[in-house]
């Protein structure tokens, strides 16, 4: 009886350890084919997804890969050095360890990379039942965000800023244009809140405060912050600066274009 009872006790902690999640997955894996819009991901081997449009946070367990993008979340089995995708955006998709020499490994503390990896499985765990339109009514939601996020976890935090930029911020989902005239000032707790992603290593908090000043009409503001996170290195700042110099050079481009039309005319 006693051994019966060791044995189960024993099984019981494997199965344990087999549930506790890492973030340990390294290396460049490419897409075989084109069953989706995602041709290739890198992963930093320390919890991070770097590179190409599909920046953002992983951790494994068991044989599942759980990755946190801009929007959604993609979850893949993992098969040797294949990972096979099972959820929306990536599903039917199968990626392929590949060598590449912009791979990285930013592993240098384990035990703090684990400590991180079961941060994110924790939140996903609470989270995954909730849609995007939840985040917009539900308190819960805001309330485990916020929690996460005094907990240390940059993807909470992300989240918790766009749900309280929404509260914040009349008009948002309505008519943005009512917004510009409006002349709100920018939130305190807002700017408090980029300050706290940032200071989390997530240079995106850049990017969300600056997108949030273009909002308010303060686009001067924004560039500014931008370059001040593409000065960091955020991808994304840079991309938000890009794209709205393009539109404002096409503008201009038409303006040009219709004036000559006219003098032509006359």
């Amino acid at each position: 009886m006693r051994k019966l009872l060791l044995t189960s006790t024993l099984l019981l902690a494997g199965c344990m350890s087999a549930q506790k999640a890492d973030n340990a997955l390294q290396g460049y894996y490419e897409e075989q084919g084109n069953e989706t819009f995602y041709k290739g991901f890198s992963f930093d081997g320390n919890g991070k997804v770097v590179g190409g449009m599909s920046n953002g946070y992983y951790f494994t367990r068991n044989d599942s890969l759980v990755v946190f993008p801009d929007k959604s979340i993609f979850i893949f089995k993992i098969k040797k050095d294949k990972l096979i995708g099972v959820s929306d955006w990536v599903e039917k998709g199968i990626w392929t360890r590949k060598k590449d020499n912009s791979e990285v490994n930013n592993r240098k503390n384990p035990e703090e990379a684990r400590k991180r990896a079961a941060l994110l499985a924790e939140f996903y765990d609470k989270t995954k039942k909730w849609s995007e339109l939840d985040a917009l009514v539900s308190d819960d939601l805001l309330k485990t965000n916020e929690d996460f996020c005094n907990r240390g976890l940059p993807r909470a935090c992300l989240t918790t800023f766009g749900i309280k930029m929404v509260k914040y911020t009349p008009d948002l989902l309505g008519d943005p244009d009512k917004i510009k005239a409006k002349k709100l000032k920018p939130h305190p707790e807002l700017i408090q809140l980029s300050q706290r992603i940032v200071s989390l290593g997530e240079t995106e908090g850049y990017n969300v405060l600056g997108s949030y000043y273009l909002i308010l009409g303060l686009q001067d503001k924004a560039f500014e912050t931008w370059t001040e996170g593409e000065n960091h290195g955020d991808a994304a700042s840079m991309l938000s600066k890009g794209f709205i110099e393009l539109g404002k050079s096409m503008d201009e481009g038409a303006s040009s274009h219709k004036n000559n039309t006219k003098r032509k005319k006359k």
